[in-house]
Parts: structure tokens; sequence; C-alpha cells
């Protein structure tokens, strides 16, 4: 497997909301004050189940009846239903965690996801915007507005970038992207989660 596969794999968009809440437990010792290792267990939990089991259950069944050809959904008119599912399910853990009152931080981090992911069903209607560097990007955006209002670690800001640097090569690299795809997904993906956090 060459390693931009790899890259693709392990940085895959639906992953994005585990790895931005297991961060955000990580690296924001000011939630430590809210919620205790249990709690955030918990959250984890949740969140994998509806951003990641749930969305992958629902691409699985869409793809039993030929409603898409490939769990990997290259083909942009084939994106609409899952990501309107995916935001459905979004929707749900927000109602969740809105109703035993998570620390404000984590919805905003899902609002923001939520709303990149309905820019991202209706952009997909004409143009294949890249979904992985929206995704990443939208990790970014979230830590660097955290970084702004709270303070924190910029190492892990140039980390991620770092990241989202190697991400954006291996979608070029895997010929699934242009340029200009991946660059506007970087974009669009960062300054809607920072603009959410800020307003």
């Amino acid at each position: 497997m060459r390693i931009s596969k790899i890259f693709s794999f392990v940085f895959h968009p639906i992953l994005m909301p585990t790895y931005a809440i297991f961060l955000l437990f990580t690296f924001t010792p000011f939630l430590s004050e809210f919620m205790n290792i249990s709690q955030k267990t918990q959250i984890l939990k949740l969140t994998i189940i509806f951003t990641f089991l749930l969305p992958v259950f629902s691409v699985l069944i869409l793809k039993k009846f030929k409603v898409v050809t490939s769990i990997y959904m290259e083909n942009r008119k084939e994106r609409r239903w899952p990501l309107l599912l995916a935001i459905g399910s979004y929707y749900l853990l927000f109602r969740l965690f809105d109703a035993i009152h998570i620390h404000y931080v984590i919805i905003q981090l899902l609002l923001g996801a939520m709303l990149i992911l309905f820019l991202s069903a209706i952009v997909s209607n004409f143009w294949k915007i890249s979904l992985h560097m929206l995704g990443i990007g939208g990790v970014i955006g979230a830590f660097l507005a955290i970084h702004y209002l709270f303070g924190g670690d910029i190492n892990l800001i140039i980390t991620i970038i770092f990241c989202a640097g190697l991400v954006g090569f291996s979608r070029i690299n895997e010929k699934a992207h242009n340029l200009k795809q991946v660059y506007l997904g970087f974009v669009v993906g960062v300054i809607t989660e920072f603009l959410i956090f800020l307003f």
C-alpha cells in the first residue's frame, strides 16, 4: 500500500471529530475542571458511535442498495445522501450533548463539524471539494480559535498543520483531487470552525 493511501486512510474525514475530541481532552487542561476521566471517556464513546459508526453503517446500507458504488465516495454525485445522513447523526449527538449540558467548547466543535458537512453536501452537487481537507482544516480552525480564546499548546496546531500538508499531498498524489479542490477544502474547513467558535 502506498504511503499516500495510508495517510488518506488514517486522516479520513469521518475520523476527524473523534480525533478532535481526543485532542481537546488531552491538550486543553481547562476542561479537566468540568469533567472527570469517566465523563470524558463517555463523551468520546458517544462521539465514536454517532460520528463514525453510524455514518459508516449508513454508507454500507447505501452501498447494498446501490445508492453509492463505493464506500470511498469518489464520485461527487454519490456524496449527497451519505453526507445528509451523517448530518442527521451529528445532529442527534448535538441534541444529546445539549440535553446533558456538555461544555460549550465541545458543542461548538460539533456545530462547526455539522456546518462543514452541510457546506460540503451543497458544494458536492456541482464540484468535487476535498472532504479530507475540509475535515482536517476544521480541526485546525477549532484549535486556532481555542488557542485564541483560552490559550493552549501552539505546537499542537503546528503538528496538525503539518499533518494537513501530508494529507493534501496524499490526496493529490492519489489523483483524488487537484490543487484547487485541496486548498479550498482546507480554507473552508479552517474558516468555518474558527468563525463558529468566535460567533
